[in-house]
């Protein structure tokens, strides 16, 4: 992460810059692991693990989700 630092009589302030931008790590979901090996016998709705379609790019074990597809409707 980009940070700005600045010297401020004698402490160190560490400033975001803008570049840096949100914070979207809350937005992921950890990919099923026995999905990914084409191995899991829950479909998507009974597994706690994402399922994602073929299309998504997996980061590291993990999905970048839209928020409205998340978010829980009362």
């Amino acid at each position: 992460m980009d940070a700005v630092t600045s010297s401020l009589a004698g402490a160190v302030v560490i400033r975001p810059t803008a570049a840096a931008g949100k914070d979207s790590r809350w937005l992921t979901l950890e990919v099923c692991r026995e999905f990914a090996r084409a191995n899991c016998s829950r479909s998507a709705e009974e597994c706690k693990y994402a399922h994602p379609p073929p299309h998504v790019e997996i980061q590291n074990g993990r999905v970048t989700c839209c928020y409205d597809s998340i978010k829980v409707c009362s």
